[in-house]
């Protein structure tokens, strides 16, 4: 994300657009992308045609877009003044999630950035839909983001993908803290036996001595907040979202694999956190090389 030269945000005429607007132009003042894209999809069918109707003065479609287009250019313009930024708007025809998929995997953009509709009435387009077919890294913004960056959380699970989230949190702006947050359970026991608590402790001493090893071999320094959280009978998400409550998080930063083909369908972590309600900014971010490499094997 910090690097990210190429966005490209997803607006669809709801009460999201303003929101999902100015979460874009507040991350200007943090990052400097080189190109923005606009982009909004009318979909074909009757929502198309209640649309048009509400415009009985335009006599084509070709009209109606140019309408669109110059009411969404007007709300965008107003919110960036940066000359060094290009802003570009696309308006499109068709079903919303296959044209978001079509556009990201044509003009390949660094950074794709959609609303999270956790209150807003209407479902939107599925971002868990999005995310398994398109390279970009993927920014999901709730209707209540606060503009700030001073506190980010990054799950990690000991991996270098994970050590890349905690890089990345670090790396976003001046003065942030950053928690770098482990989750495990202790190994199940058939009824009625439990874990013993000696047990339990060369669980979490094992866990411990992990951190370090995962510590030193990717280089992190100790001005990381570092948490080791036990899943009980709760989600993993629950667990990543009290301690989002507790820090006061601006962001969640996840990093999403390139996997093999069964674990590719699965139901893995990163949907379970782009599914959960977590009313805080969400970036799940991918190696856009590797995942383009990936998506052209899997559809050759």
């Amino acid at each position: 994300m910090v690097d990210s030269k190429h966005w490209l945000v997803s607006l669809d005429l709801s009460n999201m657009d303003d929101i999902l607007i100015g979460y874009t132009a507040f991350l200007t003042s943090i990052i400097k992308p080189k190109t923005i894209t606009f982009f909004h999809t009318v979909e074909s069918g009757p929502t198309a045609l209640e649309l048009a109707e509400q415009f009985p003065e335009i006599d084509s479609e070709e009209e109606f877009l140019d309408l669109i287009r110059s009411e969404l250019n007007d709300k965008v313009r107003g919110h960036f003044d940066d000359d060094f930024i290009e802003i570009r708007m696309m308006i499109k025809t068709g079903k919303p999630t296959d044209q978001i998929i079509d556009i990201v995997n044509s003009i390949e953009p660094d950074l794709l950035l959609m609303g999270k509709k956790v209150g807003y009435a209407g479902e939107g387009v599925v971002p868990k839909r999005i995310l398994k077919y398109v390279a970009a890294s993927l920014l999901l913004v709730p209707e209540n983001s606060r503009y700030n960056l001073k506190n980010i959380l990054a799950p990690i699970d000991f991996s270098e993908q994970s050590a890349k989230a905690v890089r990345t949190a670090k790396k976003l702006a001046d003065g942030v803290n950053v928690t770098a947050q482990h989750i495990y359970r202790y190994r199940a026991q058939f009824f009625p036996y439990s874990l013993s608590e000696k047990d339990k402790k060369e669980v979490d001493q094992k866990v411990t001595r992990n951190l370090d090893d995962f510590k030193e071999k990717y280089g992190l320094g100790d001005d990381i907040n570092y948490v080791l959280s036990i899943q009980k009978k709760e989600r993993v998400a629950d667990v990543v979202y009290n301690q989002a409550m507790g820090d006061q998080t601006d962001l969640i930063i996840v990093s999403s694999k390139s996997k093999m083909m069964n674990s590719f369908v699965s139901h893995d972590f990163t949907d379970k956190m782009v599914d959960y309600a977590f009313g805080i900014p969400l970036l799940v971010q991918k190696n856009k090389e590797k995942h383009q490499k990936f998506l052209k094997s899997l559809f050759s």
